[in-house]
């Protein structure tokens, strides 16, 4: 016998037939036929919980009189089902009651006892006999009997002795329902001959909501996630759910969904520690709207990219609530993925927003004469993303574990970031990562917390990001962490390739050439034809080659450098190097040995007139290769005498002091003879070539780390705790990029 156990109400066989219900209690029938008579006199019986439970393990068994043994469980109503609860954080009700005595063995397999149980064998039971509800009935008038009087094994594993605790209830709830709604003159029988209400037409979204509350009131965030798909195309039972959606919600009523879902989502509504998660709510009634409105044509990509721009600022909303927001991550970061892919996607697809660009938008503000630039589909999704990027750096509930890793929201800082980050450098739109870097170097626990493949996209970016700002030097240190820490293995190779192309540019810059190792491995497959002859030309001072090999017009591979945006860089700040070596090359083959006349040694010289030809010959062979005429322009005079490719001496003197300054060259200029000179050749054990012309690896690293004078540290790649300058990161503490100077600037 059932007893009253707890909050619950189970009650006794007499009093079966009084399951409370607000619809049904209210205008109970007094007359019935004989039917539903002598279903009302069986369950007043004192056999009623045998009876019922023999009810109930026909129907479960054998799916009927003179039926076959059903072959296992029915499947729930939705594929994508959730995970057992067994595998959840348990209720924290009180025991379950185990006194009743199950009179045979339960079937097989039975599973996890959760709201879809319920419903599936609910249906089992309506369709045995005669009298049947709908599925709208069923699901207003049996859902409300049962759920109160098995509150207390919602979310617990399915033992034999609650399975037969449970029967009677659901035999109970099914009869009675049938008897009050189709009794003659039942008030209840008139109200389901109107037209049927939206929360009672969708059985399925039911279903769905229930077990989205389910989650909610579990704290699963991750079947949460499993159970708001996002990418279309959706599954059967999805498309099921959604053709309902669209027929009892059409687009406009927008409203009554957000109600719906405030009734269903009890446990949302309920929040936690007194405070609802209402923006929750309103992120469930706009993803049921994206499931009706959103489309996988091709030709809507711009609407599905507005629905889902939408949506992630509801998800981020959503996110924000302080205790229960952490549930929303999963959701927020598979969403976020989507918005990224699909506005990189149109970002490359510009005939799908040529209207648009026509109109003078382009998916936000900005444009026009009188406005400001206009913000592209990229930007906008960067900014969207942002939002959520800020909310879980500045959680103050969360922070690492015992074990050093990240908890709560603070999962997502670099997952949401390296989002951002993809968007931005794929519309070239870096400067706006410089607050990212910054929040991030300020407020983020330390990367080394993190997924290694999470490091690895952030250290690419950030080290992408400071080549473009001409930080070589840190550059390259953040770069060759991402490619030690990202696998060597054939699913990485791409990946791989992308972090060397950059590391190599890098140390190319800074006089640091690639090995034959290197550019042997998978990765670096291909590179060896582009970087060797920028190598070659700067150790044998090749200025006609060097150019050659890096004109945006004729050269080779100049494409190529122009799409990994390295172009300028290498031109700009690799020609020094080269001026460097050519120098030196004059050196040895005309420069005059340091001499000691009595108590006095005359330092080791080169006369500047050597430079002044060298120099001209190779601009003379860099003005031949660059011979192209436009045919447009063929046969003009522009009375071009060649004086601008004339190499005097001053030019040359002022590559010299350029060199001298940013210390490639060790020595000084003699104006009065026109010579260069060598100093610190005593100090080289009187080699004047070691002594004027030093590593440019070694001076350019030195010059870069006195320069900084931040102790090695790089801004942006957070490595320990606490923050700039030894002090305690918090709020409103800014790190200015703009203030680092380039490597090889004088100042």
């Amino acid at each position: 016998m059932l007893q009253r156990h707890g909050g619950g109400a189970y009650r006794s066989p007499e009093q079966a037939h009084q399951l409370p219900h607000s619809k049904v209690n209210a205008n109970a029938p007094a007359t019935a036929s004989a039917h539903i008579e002598t279903l009302l006199q069986g369950l007043r019986s004192v056999h009623v919980e045998y009876a019922a439970h023999r009810l109930l393990r026909e129907v479960l068994e054998t799916g009927g009189p003179g039926r076959r043994p059903s072959q296992g469980r029915s499947p729930p109503p939705l594929s994508r089902a959730p995970r057992r609860f067994r595998d959840r954080s348990p209720s924290t009700g009180p025991p379950l009651h185990q006194e009743a005595v199950s009179p045979a063995p339960p079937p097989p397999d039975l599973g996890t006892f959760d709201r879809a149980w319920i419903l599936d064998r609910l249906e089992k039971l309506n369709s045995f006999g005669k009298i049947t509800l709908t599925d709208a009935q069923r699901y207003d008038v049996c859902i409300s009997v049962v759920e109160p009087e098995l509150a207390l094994f919602l979310n617990h594993p399915l033992t034999p002795t609650t399975y037969d605790q449970i029967t009677p209830v659901l035999a109970n709830a099914v009869l009675y329902a049938k008897a009050v709604t189709y009794a003659p003159g039942s008030a209840i029988a008139a109200q389901y001959q109107e037209p049927q209400q939206p929360a009672m037409a969708t059985p399925l979204l039911g279903q769905f909501l229930v077990q989205v509350n389910g989650f909610v009131q579990a704290r699963n965030e991750t079947g949460l996630a499993d159970w708001i798909a996002l990418e279309p195309p959706f599954n059967e039972q999805y498309g099921g759910m959604i053709r309902e959606i669209q027929n009892a919600y059409p687009r406009g009523s927008e409203d009554a969904m957000e109600k719906r879902c405030s009734s269903a989502l009890k446990a949302a509504v309920e929040g936690d520690d007194g405070s609802p998660w209402t923006a929750f709510i309103k992120f469930m009634a706009q993803y049921l709207g994206y499931l009706r409105d959103v489309s996988a044509d091709v030709n809507r990509y711009l609407d599905t990219y507005a629905l889902l721009s939408e949506l992630q600022q509801r998800a981020n909303s959503a996110l924000s609530h302080s205790t229960l927001g952490h549930l929303m991550l999963p959701v927020v970061v598979a969403n976020a993925k989507l918005v990224c892919r699909l506005a990189i996607g149109l970002d490359k697809q510009p005939e799908l927003i040529a209207h648009l660009k026509r109109s003078g938008g382009g998916g936000g503000g900005g444009g026009g004469d009188e406005g400001g630039a206009r913000e592209t589909l990229p930007e906008r999704a960067a900014n969207i993303l942002r939002q959520a990027f800020v909310t879980c750096l500045n959680d103050r509930v969360s922070s690492l574990s015992a074990a050093g890793k990240p908890e709560g929201k603070k999962r997502g800082i670099y997952i949401i970031a390296n989002l951002c980050l993809k968007i931005l450098f794929q519309c070239r739109k870096t400067r706006n990562a410089t607050q990212i870097f910054e929040n991030i170097y300020n407020l983020s626990p330390p990367l080394l917390a993190y997924p290694k493949r999470e490091r690895v996209t952030y250290l690419y970016y950030l080290g992408r990001f400071l080549f473009q700002n001409s930080h070589f030097y840190r550059a390259q240190l953040v770069l060759q962490a991402a490619y030690d820490e990202s696998p060597a293995r054939p699913e990485s190779v791409r990946q791989r390739r992308r972090i060397l192309v950059y590391l190599i540019a890098s140390n190319v810059i800074l006089g640091r050439f690639p090995s034959q190792d290197l550019l042997s491995r998978p990765e670096a497959q291909g590179l060896a034809a582009k970087f060797v002859p920028i190598c070659l030309a700067i150790q044998r001072g090749d200025l006609a080659g060097f150019k050659r090999h890096l004109d945006i017009d004729r050269g080779e591979h100049a494409e190529w450098f122009l799409h990994f945006r390295i172009l300028m860089q290498l031109r700009n700040r690799c020609e020094v190097l080269v001026w460097r070596s050519l120098v030196r090359r004059v050196f040895v083959l005309a420069g005059h040995k340091a001499q000691d006349t009595g108590g006095a040694t005359r330092a080791a010289t080169l006369d500047i007139d050597y430079l002044v030809a060298a120099f001209q010959k190779f601009e003379d062979a860099a003005a031949a290769d660059n011979d192209y005429v436009d045919p447009d322009f063929e046969g003009v005079d522009y009375g071009d005498t060649g004086e601008e490719l004339h190499v005097d001496q001053a030019a040359v003197v002022s590559k010299l002091a350029s060199l001298i300054d940013q210390g490639l060259l060790s020595g000084f200029i003699s104006y009065k003879l026109m010579k260069f000179a060598v100093t610190g050749t005593r100090a080289k054990g009187g080699d004047a070539l070691a002594a004027g012309f030093p590593g440019v690896w070694a001076v350019l690293r030195t010059r870069a780390e006195k320069g900084e004078g931040s102790g090695g540290e790089v801004p942006g790649w957070k490595k320990k705790d606490g923050g700039v300058g030894g002090q305690k990161a918090g709020p409103g503490m800014v790190f200015n990029f703009s203030s680092m100077r380039p490597v090889g600037v004088v100042g």
